[in-house]
């Protein structure tokens, strides 16, 4: 969960896909938790992320939006940015866009974001 100063979440939607989430992927051999967190964002938002600067958050299983028959099991971490910095989508990205509490509902969310995400970001 990446927040702007003024607590804006930030989603990213892959290419070919319609779903938005959050920036992150899969652990790969030998990284912990918190080292896939700073190499995605990296890889896919072009942020370079301190250990010390995230906030584990919690654990969630939900349906995956862009594999069919799949379950994910995300890490959730939390980012507060200290200013607004320019996102430009990486990778397998096709879109970044900041949200607030106003406009979120326009977007269709994957399921992680949707049942564990949005309700700890509405909270704060």
């Amino acid at each position: 969960m990446v927040l702007s100063p003024a607590k804006q979440l930030l989603l990213v939607r892959k290419k070919g896909s319609e779903y938005y989430q959050l920036p992150g992927g899969k652990i790969e051999k030998g990284e912990t938790f918190v080292n896939t967190v700073c190499r995605e964002i990296e890889e896919e938002i072009g942020l370079i992320v301190a250990v010390e600067e995230l906030l584990f958050l919690g654990t969630h299983e939900a349906a995956a939006v862009n594999e069919a028959d799949t379950r994910v099991v995300g890490h959730v971490f939390k980012l507060n940015l200290s200013e607004i910095k320019e996102i430009s989508p990486q990778a397998e990205l096709e879109e970044a866009v900041w949200v607030d509490q106003h406009n979120y509902k326009q977007y269709k969310l994957a399921h992680l974001a949707e049942e564990f995400v949005v309700p700890r970001w509405l909270q704060l």
